[in-house]
């Protein structure tokens, strides 16, 4: 019995170890599993080629996606060493709580390791003036950088030494037109190591900012054009060079003394924002030869012409960047701009927007504007001798000097955006390219788009002939859509605008328009209201300045958002068909046509010849500002008027005459009083003294010899 019961005892035992071992077996096969550990900097990005040493399992690279991952795990707790030069070793201990875990490894920075000095960027370089240039290398923060300087390889001397923030180094008293020779010392002196670049040389530019705006500009009208909108000569619904030749007399009887074409260089685009060739035509558009064909016949009937110019980005399929994104050594590679260590690939653009992207490449890239456009890095002064080149191509094409067949300028696309980091690298390129310009065509007018407040545009009066005035556009359209009773003092606003300019420049230029190519229409902001319509462009053509008209606008062509949409083609006639009509399914448009329609009484067959029209109001305000130059740049006040109507005077000393406008801002018939006769320049009537009746959103505009009304 006692033996039985020592047997029943250790059976009981053996059962419980057993279920206890089955348990801990269970547990075991429980925490095995697996561990990722992805590998980024200290911006984020993923790191490639990483040694990843799991303590008692092995080593592992990580991918290209910064990975590396580690299976049949069953200890709870491990040690992670992870490296790569020139990174500092990161270790730590980690532990298991699932199958499956997930962890990142930072690895700092170089800039933030004390072990590691680094120099980059040390090529690039802007001229500020013609004796001064600016460096624009980047180190280690707050590391001391010595700047070496001389006229020879083997003689150099110290001329700069400063804690640097990487915001650039100015050195000073140079000469015009002359080769130095340069070297760059990054000394960390906690960690007692340094980087010294070898012996790098450039060419000191002279006449950096000699340049005198265009004279004709100051009384011009231009018209803006989108090609492929515009007439279709050849008939397969695209429009192109042949057909803007065959519609001058259509310009002419507009009255208008410029064009602006949208960009006509080759692109993958239906916009062509984004080049791929800049001595090619866009194939749609025509060759190079037809295009030239159509310049000839613009000038001999004098009309200027100006084309786009999109120098801030490139189109991705550009050879240069094709070329660029092969090789971290490739020649073209610093045309873009790459991520290095002191980058954060996170940070944000101007209105908040990604601006480092991956687009079949290995290595972040700066866009910012998509990342199928990438853009040019202006800091190499390759990249800016190469846009020169491009610049002087279309002003002059066979280099004769004989510019009749070259373009008159150029509109700068983005010209605001050029180096969103240094805007002292944006405005002295385009001092630098405005130079160039005018050195090949003297009369070359330059208008930058530069979509921002008024004073920062303002400044950009020191670099260019004109800007594109987007505050008063808007604050127009804000006066007409206003009740009288919340006028706003459109010429105090334009006042206080020029105000602006006039700190930065005494001979600036005006570029005033109502909308553009990337703004909804006139009309449809003005909700179809044709007198409303007709007032927007009163009140345009009677301010100072050079005013730009939008192809269309001179119809009432409404468009909104989406882009296509506030491009469409140019309504010729009453069925919306016919020669020369172009369509948006053929012309590589993304969005069907929705604006343009039959019998809307919008086309110019509709509207021409017919008295009230639309159109017939753009001709006679274009026609009563050519011959009236004095509302180009003449001395503007306001008048004294009830609160419904809005006026003023303008006036010169170099004529014998001033101008009066009244504009009726209410919807009903208004009075205005004369003490005087008056000839009413819209109306083509003579006015006596006594009270005259304003339509509803109408303008009067009198001439007289009298001082006041």
């Amino acid at each position: 019995m006692k033996k039985l019961g020592v047997f029943l005892l250790v059976l009981l035992l053996f059962l419980a170890i057993g279920c206890k071992m089955e348990r801990i077996d269970k547990k075991v096969k429980q925490t095995k599993g697996e561990l990722i550990v992805k590998v980024i900097d200290k911006t984020g990005s993923e790191i490639k080629d990483v040694q990843v040493n799991l303590e008692g399992i092995g080593v592992k690279k990580s991918n290209e996606e910064g990975l590396v991952k580690f299976n049949d795990l069953q200890s709870k707790s491990y040690r992670l060493t992870v490296y790569k030069e020139p990174f500092p070793i990161e270790t730590k201990t980690i532990s298991l709580e699932k199958q499956s875990s997930i962890i990142s490894v930072r690895l700092k920075g170089v800039a933030e390791n004390s072990e590691q000095t680094m120099i980059v960027k040390q090529n690039e370089y802007i001229d500020i003036d013609d004796h001064k240039v600016k460096f624009l290398f980047k180190t280690n923060k707050d590391n001391q950088v010595n700047f070496y300087l001389g006229q020879a390889k083997d003689d150099l001397k110290k001329v700069k030494s400063k804690r640097y923030y990487n915001d650039g180094l100015i050195v000073k008293n140079l000469e015009p037109n002359q080769t130095y020779y340069y070297q760059i010392e990054s000394i960390n002196q906690q960690a007692n190591n340094k980087s010294t670049t070898k012996v790098l040389s450039f060419e000191k530019l002279g006449n950096t900012n000699n340049w005198k705006a265009a004279e004709w500009a100051k009384d011009a009208v231009f018209y803006e054009v989108f090609v492929r909108s515009f007439y279709d000569a050849n008939g397969d619904g695209i429009g192109d060079f042949a057909g803007l030749k065959e519609k001058i007399p259509y310009f002419k009887k507009l009255g208008i003394d410029a064009i602006w074409l949208m960009p006509i260089n080759q692109s993958p685009t239906y916009h062509a924002y984004d080049v791929k060739n800049y001595y090619k035509t866009d194939s749609d558009y025509g060759s190079r030869e037809e295009f030239i064909d159509f310049l000839k016949a613009a000038h001999k009937n004098d009309l200027k012409v100006i084309m786009d110019l999109v120098v801030n980005h490139t189109a991705d399929d550009h050879k240069w960047f094709q070329e660029a994104k092969k090789d971290p050594e490739n020649a073209f590679r610093d045309y873009y701009i790459w991520r290095n260590m002191f980058d954060d690939v996170n940070e944000k653009g101007p209105w908040d927007q990604k601006v480092w992207h991956k687009h079949f490449t290995d290595e972040y890239y700066y866009a910012t504007f998509w990342n199928q456009m990438p853009d040019l890095n202006f800091r190499n002064p390759k990249v800016r001798q190469e846009m020169k080149k491009r610049a002087k191509f279309w002003l002059d094409p066979n280099g004769d000097g004989d510019f009749s067949d070259g373009v008159d300028g150029f509109r700068l696309d983005a010209a605001l955006h050029i180096d969103d980091k240094d805007p002292q690298v944006t405005h002295n390129w385009w001092q630098e390219f405005n130079t160039a310009v005018k050195a090949v065509n003297p009369n070359a007018f330059l208008v930058g788009e530069n979509w921002t407040n008024t004073q920062t545009m303002a400044k950009f009066y020191q670099d260019l002939d004109a800007s594109f005035n987007f505050t008063l556009a808007d604050q127009i359209i804000s006066f007409v859509q206003e009740k009288y009773y919340k006028s706003t003092d459109i010429l105090a606003k334009t006042k206080d605008i020029h105000q602006t300019y006039n700190m930065y420049s005494n001979n600036y230029i005006d570029a005033t328009f109502l909308r553009n190519h990337d703004q909804n229409r006139v009309a449809s902001v003005l909700k179809g209201n044709k007198e409303q319509i007709k007032l927007a462009a009163s009140v345009l053509f009677t301010l100072p300045g050079t005013p730009f008209v939008y192809y269309g606008e001179e119809l009432g062509q409404h468009g909104k958002k989406p882009d296509p949409n506030i491009r469409e083609p140019f309504d010729w006639y009453q069925d919306a068909k016919g020669s020369g009509m172009t369509t948006m399914n053929k012309g590589g448009f993304h969005e069907p046509m929705k604006y343009t329609k039959a019998n809307d009484g919008i086309s110019l067959a509709e509207q021409q010849d017919k008295e009230g029209s639309i159109f017939e109001h753009y001709q006679e305000l274009i026609k009563i500002r050519q011959e009236n130059p004095i509302l180009f740049d003449g001395e503007y006040n306001k008048i004294e008027t009830s609160d419904k109507i809005y006026g003023y005077k303008v006036s010169s000393k170099e004529v014998n005459y001033n101008l009066f406008v009244i504009h009726n801002k209410s919807k009903q018939n208004n009075i205005v009083t004369l003490s005087n006769e008056m000839n009413g320049l819209l109306t083509n009537e003579i006015y006596q003294a006594g009270e005259v009746v304003i339509k509803p959103y109408g303008t009067l505009i009198l001439k007289t010899e009298k001082e006041s009304l």
